[in-house]
């Protein structure tokens, strides 16, 4: 599931894998073929031709530890379908299994419809602690995880397509879900990514579709609120972010696109409004790696070269796998005339450049909880 931000970082968005008013992707940008089915009940669901690809890979008892690890098996290995991690790629069940690809979203709905086909129980779980900031082209996403709670005969396993996200197996970071909640992560995820192939109209139907689904899921209600605002619609937008906050307080995201909107509307109420929640939104800004990167760039424009390479190497601390951050400092130290520390942040690039290069796109594992 995905949180926004958008390159002037007013408001922050919410999606899987992975919300703010955010500028449009490039136009030249060929939007997805797939489309998704409209009704949250189709999410799950499986066809025969999923049935007898699994059933000819199965044979373990009901129930057991060693029939759960042979679904995860015959999605993931290269006997099976040989699954691929694919960030972009929200799919339901049926069209994840003809694409043999998706990411954690899509790999969560294909596990669960299978696991309960072949007679366990099977329950969706957000990860708390897995959230890191990402960006596709302009837009700035804050992105969420999703997995899969498994109960087998011998105890309860995490099936999960990107373990290396997984900070820990700890329980408090591991939230079960409905399964309501899982498909309006889905819609969200298809509005996100239909914002980033440059569709609003269609990106601000599915977040609402994902508020339908889940009424209760503030980070929804936070994505529909940031594409109203795109559209200019302040009052739809300011109510979406209050309802979202009105489900949960402590959502940052939330809050900075309410102060955003508030500002926008410029009445005295609602800049008096906005005032009283400044110090919450700048602690979530200050939290984002984006917004220090935005600000590097505001310092350089006026050539304070010693603020740009503070607010980039604060970029670096709140994430060390962003490629432009370090090319942004090798620039700035050059200005600087510090050539040692420019050939250090060099070598650190390169050596960034290539493990990113190197990662695989096949993950996957099933664990004991």
């Amino acid at each position: 599931m995905i949180a926004l931000l958008a390159t002037t970082l007013p408001s922050p968005l919410t999606a899987q894998d992975s919300t703010a008013a955010t500028p449009s992707a490039p136009a030249d940008v060929s939007l997805p073929a797939y489309t998704p089915p409209s009704d949250p009940r189709e999410l799950l669901k499986i066809d025969d031709t999923m049935r007898h690809f699994f059933s000819e890979r199965i044979s373990a008892a009901p129930g057991t530890a060693t029939r759960l690890r042979e679904i995860v098996d015959a999605i993931l290995l290269p006997s099976g379908l040989n699954f691929a991690y694919d960030a972009e790629a929200t799919l339901e069940p049926r069209e994840t299994f003809r694409e043999r690809r998706g990411n954690c979203v899509g790999f969560s709905l294909l596990v669960v419809a299978i696991a309960r086909e072949f007679g366990f129980e099977a329950t969706f779980q957000n990860v708390d602690d897995a959230a890191k900031w990402n960006k596709y082209g302009v837009i700035v996403a804050s992105v969420l995880h999703l997995n899969v709670r498994v109960a087998t005969d011998d105890g309860v396993y995490i099936v999960d397509l990107r373990p290396d996200l997984l900070p820990s197996l700890r329980l408090d970071v591991m939230r079960e879900i409905r399964d309501e909640r899982a498909f309006s992560q889905f819609y969200s995820n298809i509005g996100f990514f239909r914002l980033v192939h440059g569709d609003p109209a269609a990106a601000l139907r599915y977040m609402i579709l994902a508020t339908d689904v889940d009424p209760a899921f503030g980070p929804a209600w936070t994505n529909r609120a940031n594409m109203h605002a795109r559209f200019g619609d302040l009052a739809n937008a300011r109510a979406c972010f209050e309802r979202s906050l009105r489900v949960r307080r402590g959502d940052y995201t939330a809050v900075v696109g309410l102060v955003d909107v508030l500002h926008r509307i410029a009445t005295p109420e609602a800049l008096k409004a906005a005032e009283k929640l400044e110090r919450r939104a700048q602690a979530m800004r200050d939290r984002n790696p984006y917004y220090h990167q935005y600000l590097a760039e505001r310092d350089r424009e006026r050539e304070d070269w010693l603020a740009a390479e503070k607010e980039l190497k604060r970029a670096i601390d709140l994430k060390d796998d962003e490629p432009e951050f370090y090319v942004e400092l090798i620039a700035v130290l050059h200005r600087l005339a510090r050539d040692s520390e420019e050939k250090r942040i060099e070598r650190k690039l390169e050596r960034l450049r290539t493990r990113l290069a190197n990662v695989s796109v096949h993950f996957g594992s099933a664990v004991p909880k």
